[in-house]
């Protein structure tokens, strides 16, 4: 049961960075850059970005969005 539990918390927490992305990715190239989550968070800074684009090359790709969304730093929807 419990496995089962982790396994649906993994998921959830997939579709909620994956529905973000989307949503935010309005370019299309798979990836959501600064000014990409500033047009729907208005208030992000440079320095949050920062903190989440883990291997710092500019952009987020689908994990580090969805690590953002599940920490909070960037909403679900």
């Amino acid at each position: 049961m419990k496995s089962a539990f982790v396994a649906l918390a993994i998921l959830v927490a997939g579709t909620a960075g994956a529905f973000a992305a989307s949503a935010m990715d309005t370019d299309g190239d798979g990836m959501v850059s600064l000014a990409e989550v500033q047009a729907v968070v208005a208030d992000f800074t440079e320095e949050q970005f920062a903190g989440v684009d883990t291997n710092a090359d500019g952009m987020l790709d689908e994990a580090e969005l969805a690590a953002a969304v599940e920490a909070g730093v960037i909403p679900a929807e």
